[in-house]
């Protein structure tokens, strides 16, 4: 490690450590933690910068960094410092950093379809499907998992070397918790292949949606069995939500060792099934999501697929606790469908940070008429579909801005 970058990301580390202990954190955590336990309250803001607007904002081009890892922690940290400093959101910092826990596993190698990119910078690619046929079912097999714990001791002591004295250093989740089967099978296979296998041979669809939900749950259990989970009811981002800051999590039998699939946050999506019939979501994503979800202590449940039309299939997920309501939804339906059962995590669009012309008055008329419709539930608002802004970073502020006096002012 090269001392440059090293003392780079120790200032770094200080101002993020001083952030990270600001009174604000414990007052945004409690919030956090009221909604989580569907207390009616404000409803909290997280502003979820994407990819492409953070190119805009901080690009890559000034990162100080030389060695590829220093630069990852580099840019985390410049850009938490950088929403704290610019956005009044609810977004939650703690005084610590994660370091990679290295799991290998060859068998996923089928679930990486090769994307045949258009060659225009940020733009659109296809998928070369990896199930072509019948017999290719074969391709997905159990994980074969190791735990790299000479790589991962390696990462944990270089983090340590870093950021001592300064902030907590601990491991990161060694594999993604989440599911998103039926999506993944889309593109393994190609959406409009999989829209007629349903139809023409539904047995092997089933076939293969249930040799991909043994992968995962095999995953998640050889975290569990290794010792390899790490808590998630803390200040850290419940996926596509707002934080999973709870006291109802881990369970009560936890023993302060060792984690289990019950002690976290997990979840699901199927985006791709927006557009099947409420049967066909049902038969094809839901039962096949709810046997990996069943094993998780609290669940998070949706991304942009909408369920307005078939809110009904929410009430099959297992511990159930947060649902992520899209744009596409009728939010007024929803409203009615979750009322104050399950965190009401509306996801606004971003077109008005990517329009010509910049106008927070229509921000606010779109975010009131949301705060109309969701009265009497437990709402959190989460903004992360602005993929530009136009190098106009004074547009996330003003969002922010409206959306959260407008919480304020319909707080009960």
């Amino acid at each position: 490690m090269q001392s440059h970058d090293k003392n780079i990301l120790r200032e770094l580390a200080k101002r993020y450590a001083e952030i990270a202990h600001h009174q604000a954190q414990i007052e945004r955590s409690e919030l956090w933690r009221r909604v989580n336990r569907l207390e009616r309250t404000r409803a909290p803001i997280n502003f979820h910068v994407e990819e492409f607007c953070w190119l805009e904002i901080l690009p890559d081009a000034g990162l100080q960094c030389v060695d590829p890892v220093c630069r990852g922690y580099e840019k985390t940290m410049r850009r938490r410092i950088w929403e704290w400093e610019n956005l009044d959101d609810d977004h939650v910092i703690d005084p610590v950093i994660e370091y990679a826990v290295v799991v290998n596993d060859p068998s996923m190698e089928v679930w990486c379809p090769k994307r045949v990119y258009s060659g225009v910078s940020g733009g659109t690619y296809n998928n070369e499907p990896t199930i072509r046929n019948e017999n290719d079912l074969l391709k997905i097999c159990m994980p074969d998992l190791s735990y790299d714990r000479v790589a991962t001791e390696r990462s944990a002591e270089a983090a340590g070397e870093i950021f001592a004295g300064i902030l907590t250093v601990r491991p990161g989740q060694g594999l993604y918790l989440g599911n998103d089967i039926f999506d993944r099978f889309c593109e393994m296979r190609g959406m409009e292949n999989v829209f007629m296998d349903m139809i023409e041979r539904p047995e092997w669809v089933h076939a293969v949606l249930g040799r991909m939900t043994d992968h995962w749950i095999a995953r998640l259990e050889f975290l569990e069995q290794n010792n390899l989970l790490r808590l998630n009811h803390d200040r850290t981002e419940c996926y596509n939500g707002g934080f999973g800051v709870t006291d109802q999590l881990p369970s009560p039998d936890f023993d302060g060792v060792h984690v289990r699939l019950k002690d976290c946050w997990g979840f699901a999506a199927a985006q791709s099934a927006v557009s099947i019939s409420p049967e066909m979501h049902d038969e094809f994503a839901i039962d096949y999501d709810a046997r990996g979800l069943d094993k998780f202590g609290l669940n998070c449940y949706g991304c942009c697929e909408t369920f307005d039309k078939k809110p009904g299939l929410l009430r099959k997920i297992p511990n159930l606790r947060r649902v992520s309501v899209s744009e596409w939804n009728n939010f007024a339906v929803m409203a009615e469908a979750l009322g104050d059962k399950y965190i009401y995590s509306v996801k606004p669009t971003g077109i008005f940070g990517a329009a010509e012309k910049w106008e927070p008055e229509a921000v606010e008329r779109y975010l009131k008429a949301i705060f109309e419709m969701t009265k009497g539930c437990v709402l959190e608002i989460v903004c992360n579909t602005i993929s530009t802004c136009r190098h106009q970073p004074q547009r996330l502020r003003d969002w922010t801005r409206i959306a959260k006096r407008l919480a304020m002012e319909y707080a009960e």
